[in-house]
Formats: structure tokens, sequence, C-alpha cells
């Protein structure tokens, strides 16, 4: 029997580094025990991923061997180039907390990418090192069951390299958000996932993608960003306090509003939310029904400047035959309208809606109408009908049941 070839140890250090930085940390630093070849290879891995299900814990107990698993790690790798660092830990018991001052050391190592998410934690100490790593191009923070905030008093902020930041269940106020603008001066794409935002101003000249995921608001919040090309929008609470201001570089947008209640008075979008979305190419609208929102987006929507990019229109509401209004008044402000879909369930509608309308104008065409009625076939078909009295020619028709 011939003897057993180890061709992967005779590959070059740089391809087994590369293969290791595909498996959890726990793994490549099993791999020492294979041969004197392995013993130190782990330690130039450049990427690092710690965590409870890595190293095959659980959150309830030992998250002092994670703890010490990090310390351990980071002791005998050297200062060699770092990469990306993933840390996730999810605790049952909190008195087992483990410290984070690991991370300090690990922006001393120059990385690229941090992305952290935890649960389970009282409080979250992120090292102030972690704010001035001048390598750093992607920081993320996920907190995954309670709003913590992320750091104390900080000095400042210098990212000089980072575009992409993820904060979820964090707080911010100003003295944050002012210092994270002025010291991240490429920073492209912000996303905040059920933040709490105490802060009036979101203004970089820079930032191109802006994401507000289910955010808790406390005042009014002015958006300015000349450089903004992708907006996303997601509220269960009010956005009456969000208004756009200098976005004329927009391209895609999509704003949800949900949860809307008997209160709506006091949630309604603020009339510069529309107008600030009047440059887009694409844009996407979700809302509750309600006669009150309808209303104060026609108003809003005939005060803007025309939609002269806008081409894919996608509205999705409860009764959109109730509110095709709304649906009217972008196919007058929207000269260069192609696609149009709309999404509804059902109507709350009585008697013959069409002949409620009165028709003021009429376009030439649309390229393709898409309605989603969730196999309502006689809305589908109500809409089809109020259409054709707004547009004369629509080169192609598509109901999804």
């Amino acid at each position: 029997m011939k003897d057993t070839v180890d061709r992967i140890s005779s590959l070059p250090d740089d391809v087994l580094i590369h293969i290791l930085s595909y498996v959890t940390t726990k793994e490549a630093v099993q791999t020492c025990i294979l041969s004197k070849r392995w013993r130190n290879t782990w330690a130039c891995v450049p990427v690092l991923k710690f965590g409870h299900s890595y190293l095959g814990l659980n959150g309830t107990t030992l998250s002092w061997k994670l703890e010490r698993f990090v310390n351990g790690v980071l002791a005998n790798r050297g200062r060699s180039r770092l990469d990306t660092v993933t840390y996730h830990c999810h605790l049952i018991n909190r008195t087992l907390e483990p410290s984070m001052e690991w991370l300090g050391r690990v922006a001393l190592l120059m990385p690229q990418v941090i992305s952290v998410n935890i649960s389970g934690f009282d409080e979250f100490k992120c090292p102030d090192s972690v704010f001035s790593c001048a390598s750093l191009e992607s920081l993320e923070f996920s907190l995954s069951d309670k709003i913590l905030n992320i750091t104390g008093p900080l000095k400042s902020i210098a990212l000089p390299s980072l575009k992409t930041l993820n904060l979820r269940c964090v707080r911010l106020d100003d003295n944050f958000t002012q210092k994270l603008f002025s010291g991240c001066p490429v920073l492209e794409r912000l996303t905040l996932s059920r933040c709490e935002l105490s802060i009036s101003d979101i203004s970089s000249n820079v930032l191109k993608n802006l994401k507000l995921f289910e955010c808790k608001q406390f005042g009014h919040v002015r958006v300015s960003c000349p450089s903004l090309v992708s907006l996303f929008i997601h509220s269960e609470h009010s956005i009456r306090i969000i208004s756009l201001e200098n976005t004329a570089s927009l391209v895609n947008a999509e704003i949800t509003l949900v949860g809307i209640d008997e209160h709506l008075k006091a949630f309604l979008p603020n009339p510069k939310l529309l107008n600030g979305l009047s440059n887009a190419t694409t844009l996407e609208l979700h809302f509750a029904h309600s006669p009150e929102l309808q209303e104060q987006w026609k108003e809003d929507i005939c005060e803007c400047r025309t939609f002269h990019n806008l081409k894919r229109l996608k509205i999705e509401g409860e009764d959109m035959i109730s509110d095709f209004d709304l649906i009217a008044c972008f196919l007058r402000h929207s000269p260069v309208l192609q696609q149009l879909t709309m999404y509804t369930w059902h109507t709350r509608s009585q008697g013959d809606e069409e002949s409620r309308q009165d028709v003021c104008f009429q376009r030439e065409y649309l390229e393709t109408v898409t309605i989603n009625s969730y196999r309502n076939d006689t809305v589908a078909s109500k809409l089809v009908t109020m259409l054709g009295r707004y547009v004369k020619t629509i080169g192609n028709i598509i109901i999804i049941k």
C-alpha cells in the first residue's frame, strides 16, 4: 500500500492562509496539531470569526471561555495583517457578560471590517480606539434585544476610510452624528435599524445610500445629502418629522408607512418628504389605507416639482380603489413614467367607483401595468377600467393572482 501524500501541506503559505480564511477561528486554530508545517499558519489568517456558535457554546454558560479564547488568539497571533473581524455573542444569563476590551487590541491591528452582533448585554462599551482606526472601511454594531449606547463621551471620530456603517438598536444623539459625519469623509452607506434617534440632522455631502428601518424619533430630522442615490424608510412610527432637503441626486426610493391608526393626523408625512423624492427614477410607496393620508399625499404631489425622471412606480395599499386618486396624481405629474405596479388585497369601496372619478387629463401611453390583487379578480378588473380612463394606450397589462 502506497504512502499517503499530504498535498495540502505542500501548498504555499498564501494559499493555506486563504483557505483558512473561510473557516471559523476555532477551526483555524485547531489545524496547529496537524503537523509542524501547520503549527503557526493559523496566526497569519487575516479573518477572525468569534462567537458562541463558532465555539460550540451556548449563551447560558461558559461565556468566560469565549472571552479567554478571544484574548488567547489575539495574544498568540502577534501583529500580522488583519482584514475582517466578526463577533457573535448571544447571552441568556446577563451575569456572564464578557468584556469587549479586546476590540481595542483589534483596532490596533488595522482591520478593514469589524462586525459585532450581540444580545443579552446590559451595556456595550466600545473602546475609543475603534473610532480612530484609519484602515476601517466597514463597521457594524448590531445590538439585538435592547437599545444601548455604543460608547461613552467621545472626544472625536477619525475614520478616514470608513465607507459603510450599520447600527442596530443603538441610541444616537446630535453629538455623535456631528462627529460621525465630520470624522468620516468618505462614508457612503449608512443603515440605522430599530435605533433611537435624538438627532436633528443627517447631513453629508458624500453619503449615497441611507436606510432607516423602524427607528424611533424624538424630534424633527432633516436629511440633507446632495449625493444621495438610494433612500429606504420603513416606519412604524411617525415620519411627519422627516424632511428631505437637497436630494437632487436621488435615483431609488422606498417609503413604507405601517401601523396607521385613529391618531393618523399626528403621523402624516412631512410635505418635504415627497418633494425630496421628485428626482427619483424608481419610487416605491407602501402604506395603510387612510383618507387623511391619501389627501395629504395628493396635496403634496400637486405641490411637488414634476417627477421628471420617474420611470418605475410601485404603490402598495390596502384599498387601491379608494386610493386611486393618488395613482391619478402620479400619472399626471410623471410625464416619463413607463412601468406602474400596484399591490392591493381588498376594497372597502361601495358602488360604482369608476363613475365617481372626474377625469381632467389623459396621458398617451404606459409601457407596463402590473396589478397584484391577491386573488381578488373584481379589484383587478376595476383598476384596469379606472386606468383606462386616464391612459389612452397600455402596452402590457399583467395581473398576478
